[in-house]
């Protein structure tokens, strides 16, 4: 192993030096553990710690004049694997993963593999001209949202940690729902927050939920919100309130007498890779998992609880039932975590509309539900060949430092789903006001 000593300076004078060691597989990661086990240590391999010309790719890519400059760019592009999608004034549209892919002598695994024999090391990387690509496909459109990207005839891994495809789905649907789209048809889909996941289970269940409200008044009102919503999850939704907390009791139901508390929290915590597999499991009554407990019956209780839950957050009354009131927005600053300094750093909270299926993400946890912590951080319309129309948004504003009125000035914007232009010729600017940076003396 090669050893680098290195100094920690920490405010007041007390300094810790720590040895980080690296094999020929990359540095050791568990030296920082509190209790590093004696003997086998473990080293992470990533194609990041590898040379590479990301800012090259960056330039070539916005100097690019048509596709094959493009993909000529995104060979110098290593990590971590990105999608790229393409646009020309000449109405070329194209897409290529651009990256370096391991090739893996064995079929991949997530959990550790010896590495002193070699048996496991990787044998290169994926040619570039082997990556997934498109380019102008006969549907007319390209769509990519964290989705499986190639199918199982792809020769080569590429990962298992896909998103589920409930929001590419939905991008494609309505995508396809007219010849042409303008720059507002394209805000509305970036916009959208009915959940396919969520209308496709509810029909799932429709039947026994139906049954659990004929043997039981108490929660036929429930189950009617939850039958006649249309999956839109917005902030005011009491059905889409009331459905998430339902959901979520769904999940612990079926998983934790299983899997036990500890290992139910460490699955839940891979972002939304729990949320398939629990609905392949309730689209069959007959599952082994519910061997000790029906389906319906178990259906019941998550929908006894939900309602138990919403009352001890929003009151008894259904009708104050909203999902903005328990799934909210805190655009957080790193110094925002000092109570003291929050209000002054941080940014909210907001109602938040969405959820980790929408097109409109509103990601939260699963294991700390419904505090959303994934949203769009950029939100663009570009019209190649007419710049003047294209459009953007950020969360916040395009400073970092609080005092200045552009730390939050687009907020506003983007809660409700609006932007700002993003080219101006000179004669639009000729009037604005000017700002001089001088160096500091």
């Amino acid at each position: 192993m090669e050893c680098e000593l290195e100094t920690i300076r920490i405010r007041g004078g007390r300094e810790i030096k720590k040895t980080i060691r690296f094999t020929r597989h990359g540095p050791v990661i568990t030296d920082f553990l509190q209790k590093s086990p004696a003997g086998e240590v473990m080293a992470f391999r990533w194609t990041a710690h590898d040379s590479s010309e990301e800012f090259r790719a960056l330039y070539g890519v916005n100097r690019a004049r048509d596709w094959n400059e493009f993909l000529a760019s995104l060979t110098y592009h290593i990590a971590p694997t990105l999608n790229y999608v393409y646009a020309d004034v000449d109405g070329n549209i194209g897409y290529s993963l651009a990256g370096r892919i391991p090739l893996r002598p064995h079929p991949p695994s997530l959990i550790p593999l010896p590495g002193w024999s070699g048996d496991f090391d990787w044998k290169g990387s994926v040619p570039f001209s082997k990556l997934p690509r498109l380019y102008n496909p006969p549907e007319g459109i390209i769509a990519t949202a964290n989705n499986r990207i190639a199918d199982l005839s792809y020769p080569y891994y590429l990962s298992d940690l896909f998103d589920p495809p409930y929001r590419i789905q939905r991008i494609k649907e309505l995508l396809m729902a007219k010849d042409r789209l303008s720059p507002d048809d394209m805000t509305e889909i970036q916009t959208d927050v009915v959940s396919l996941q969520a209308k496709g289970l509810i029909g799932v269940l429709h039947a026994d939920l139906e049954e659990i409200a004929r043997k039981d008044d108490s929660l036929r009102k429930a189950v009617e919100k939850l039958t006649q919503w249309d999956g839109k999850c917005l902030a005011d939704s009491q059905a889409a309130a009331l459905y998430h907390v339902f959901h979520q009791r769904l999940m612990v139901n079926i998983l934790a007498p299983v899997l036990g508390e500890e290992l139910l929290f460490a699955y839940r915590e891979i972002f939304n890779q729990s949320i398939t597999p629990t609905d392949q499991i309730l689209r069959d009554p007959q599952s082994p998992w519910f061997v000790s407990c029906p389906r319906q019956s178990l259906v019941e209780k998550s929908l006894r609880e939900a309602q138990t839950d919403l009352s001890a957050r929003l009151g008894h009354d259904p009708d104050r039932w909203e999902w903005g009131k328990i799934h909210t927005l805190t655009l957080d600053h790193p110094l925002g975590r000092l109570r003291v300094l929050a209000p002054f750093f941080s940014i909210g909270p907001f109602p938040a509309p969405g959820d980790w299926a929408t097109i409109n993400s509103g990601f939260y946890r699963h294991t700390f539900p419904y505090r959303q912590v994934v949203g769009a951080s950029l939100r663009m319309l570009l019209t190649p060949g007419e710049w003047e129309r294209s459009r953007f948004i950020l969360p916040s504003g395009q400073s970092g430092h609080p005092p200045s009125p552009h730390y939050r000035n687009q907020l506003e914007l983007w809660l409700r789903g609006e932007s700002i232009r993003l080219d101006y010729d000179n004669k639009e600017m000729a009037g604005w006001p000017t700002q001089t940076l001088s160096p500091l003396t």
